[in-house]
C-alpha cells in the first residue's frame, strides 16, 4: 500500500519497513522509529522474541509437577497480564507506525516507546527462565 501510495480506510496489521522505505518519508526517518518498527515487530510477531519468551514459560508450566500445579496457575497468571501490557503498547505503536508511515506524522517518543516494548520483551524472557 505504501509503495503504491494507495489509502483505505483500515488499520494494517504489517508495518512499513522503515529500514528500507524511511527516505520518502520525513515521519518514518525520525529519530528512534526504525527501532521502535523493530521492536514492535518483536513484541507482535507469532514468531518474535514475546511469542518465543512466552511459548517456553508456559511449555514449563504444563510439564511442572508442583503440587496443585501451582506453577502452572502462577505462570498462566503472569502470561495473561504480560498479555494485556503487551496488547496495550503494540495498538499504540502500531497506531503511531500506521500515522507515520500514511500520514507522515511524526512519532513522538519512539525512544520511550522502545524502552517500555523492550521492556515487556524482558519481562517475557525473565518469565520463561523462571517458569
Amino acid at each position: 500500500m505504501y509503495l503504491a501510495g494507495l489509502e483505505d480506510d483500515y488499520e494494517h496489521d504489517g508495518r512499513v519497513i522503515t529500514q528500507i522505505l524511511a527516505g520518502p518519508n520525513g515521519a518514518l526517518s525520525g529519530p528512534g522509529v526504525t527501532a521502535l518498527g523493530a521492536c514492535y515487530k518483536q513484541l507482535n510477531s507469532s514468531v518474535g522474541q514475546f511469542a518465543n519468551y512466552t511459548l517456553q514459560a508456559d511449555t514449563k508450566a504444563i510439564e511442572s509437577s508442583s503440587p496443585g500445579d501451582l506453577q502452572y496457575r502462577n505462570t498462566d497468571r503472569a502470561l495473561a497480564g504480560l498479555e494485556k501490557v503487551r496488547d496495550a503498547l503494540a495498538l499504540r505503536i502500531k497506531a503511531q507506525l500506521e500515522a507515520a508511515a500514511f500520514g507522515d506524522q511524526p512519532v513522538f517518543a519512539a525512544g520511550a516507546e522502545t524502552l517500555a516494548c523492550q521492556a515487556v520483551i524482558k519481562s517475557a524472557a525473565i518469565l520463561a527462565h523462571t517458569a
